[in-house]
């Protein structure tokens, strides 16, 4: 069917607060975040609001039959999928995905935006679309969780992070990540502040890591929201004993706040960490794939003109020492000759 893909107005508000399959992809943040694509809509509609969340629709024959709701966040401006949903009744809503998804990266790429991301869990319902569209996996994760914050005491060694300590916790992202993962998320220091909400929604953030003399061996980065803590870590893995002390700094400062769910991401390469996790009785909550669509691609050109150059060439000289004190204008070796 012919589809009508374009960017939410206020005759789709009531069709999307109807939409009941919904998917949220961007875990574990998403699963913190409880919000209706009507709002998110409405939001990006109000005169001075910050229109970080276009939420995309797509209608055929006069209905309303899916949407995607991504956000915009760095200095780069970065796409990323948040959730997406249909109301297609006996259709398949991949097609449909598939063209919203294709509309994002024509969109993103003509506001200037090189990468687009989306989380997939291997079985996900869009995962077909998100591939077809371009959609490439560059790393693995999987989210742990736990029900309440493990109870634990502080230790000394573990500190909590200033703003100055962003150079530092960026020298060892670059050195425990592998390199394609690093040119595929394009962080910078500014990646590591803590001196702002990271989202909306009230969340806030903090960080503590483990100092061993200049170098930061293991750090991390803690986003409270409402109902839940979302934390990431980055650890030396020449250093991984000191992991279970930063996890119990971490845990002994967020038990002080009101009781929350605890989710733990960890990356392909960090594996070595699971058994930690579980000790602190952290249980496997998901599987997933981090997937990036780029807007741009390089390209060789051949050059379209030359330009022409000539080279005066002397004839060489006898094999000799210059010197100052003996020489003729016959002789172009001697630099006295030159002067006279």
């Amino acid at each position: 069917m012919p589809l009508d893909v374009r960017t939410a107005r206020f005759r789709d508000l009531l069709a999307l607060h109807l939409i009941d399959q919904r998917i949220p992809l961007d875990l574990p943040n998403r699963q913190c975040e409880e919000s209706d694509p009507a709002l998110v809509a409405l939001r990006q509609m109000l005169p001075l609001a910050r229109h970080d969340e276009p939420l995309l629709v797509a209608r055929a024959e006069r209905r309303l039959v899916g949407y995607a709701h991504f956000q915009i966040v760095g200095p780069d401006r970065r796409w990323i999928l948040q959730t997406v949903g249909s109301a297609m009744g006996i259709y398949e809503a991949e097609p449909v995905w598939e063209e919203l998804l294709r509309y994002a990266v024509v969109t993103a790429g003509l506001d200037g935006t090189k990468r687009l991301y989306t989380r997939l869990p291997p079985a996900a319902p869009i995962t077909g679309a998100a591939r077809r569209t371009g959609f490439t996996p560059y790393v693995s994760e999987t989210i742990w969780a736990a029900a309440l914050v493990p109870v634990t005491r502080a230790v000394g060694r573990v500190r909590r992070q200033h703003q100055a300590d962003v150079w530092s916790i960026h020298q060892l992202y670059m050195a425990v990540v592998p390199r394609q993962v690093q040119y595929a998320e394009a962080l910078t220091s500014h990646s590591w502040d803590v001196t702002t909400p990271r989202l909306p929604g009230g969340a806030f953030c903090h960080g503590w890591l483990v100092e061993n003399g200049h170098l930061v061996a293991a750090y991390a980065r803690v986003i409270s929201h409402h109902n839940a803590h979302v934390i990431e870590v980055l650890v030396d893995p020449e250093q991984r004993e000191v992991f279970n002390d930063l996890l119990s700094m971490v845990f002994a400062e967020l038990g002080r706040m009101p009781a929350r769910r605890v989710y733990i991401t960890l990356r392909g390469y960090q594996s070595e960490l699971e058994e930690i996790l579980r000790g602190f009785g952290f249980v496997l909550f998901q599987e997933q794939d981090v997937s990036i669509k780029y807007t741009t691609a390089s390209a060789w050109s051949p050059a379209v003109s030359v330009s022409p150059f000539s080279v005066d060439v002397k004839e060489p000289s006898a094999k000799r020492v210059p010197t100052f004190l003996h020489g003729s204008h016959a002789d172009p070796s001697s630099d006295v000759a030159g002067s006279q």
